[in-house]
């Protein structure tokens, strides 16, 4: 009876590992991951997409200081000249350091009729025209 009971167990293990209807490979069955599509879509990337975020906070804080900067000097300049300066440079070195640099990409811009300034894009000099063949 003991002899019996063993091949009995072990036709049922076979029969229960070997499930005939799954012909494929597991390996070949897995779905490749894909790759987040916005910050915070995977959570092993946190603490990169949180220094990300906070690269660009700190650059967005620092250029706001720097406009806070240029206006508090163009004020003092006006409170004590009684008009406002003719261009950003006669800022320099009496009411601010340095002019702030502008973004990447940008210029500034100032209208001394009002005392305003502001970023505008550069334009790209336009290519020069290609020269006819003699």
């Amino acid at each position: 009876m003991k002899f019996l009971l063993l091949p009995a167990l072990a036709a049922v293990v076979l029969l229960t590992a070997c499930n005939g209807s799954d012909s494929k490979p597991a390996e070949t069955k897995k779905e490749t991951p894909k790759a987040p599509e916005k910050l915070g879509d995977n959570p092993i990337a946190a603490p990169l997409d949180y220094i990300l975020v906070m690269s660009k906070a700190k650059k967005a804080s620092l250029g706001r200081l720097d406009q806070a900067k240029l206006i508090d000097a163009i004020q003092k300049f006006e409170a004590l000249e009684g008009r406002a300066p003719k261009d950003l440079n006669e800022l320099v070195p009496g009411y601010i350091a340095a002019i702030p640099p502008a973004p990447a990409g940008m210029k500034l811009e100032y209208t001394a009729a009002d005392g305003s300034f502001m970023h505008v894009p550069i334009t790209p000099a336009p290519a020069p025209a290609p020269a006819a063949k003699k």
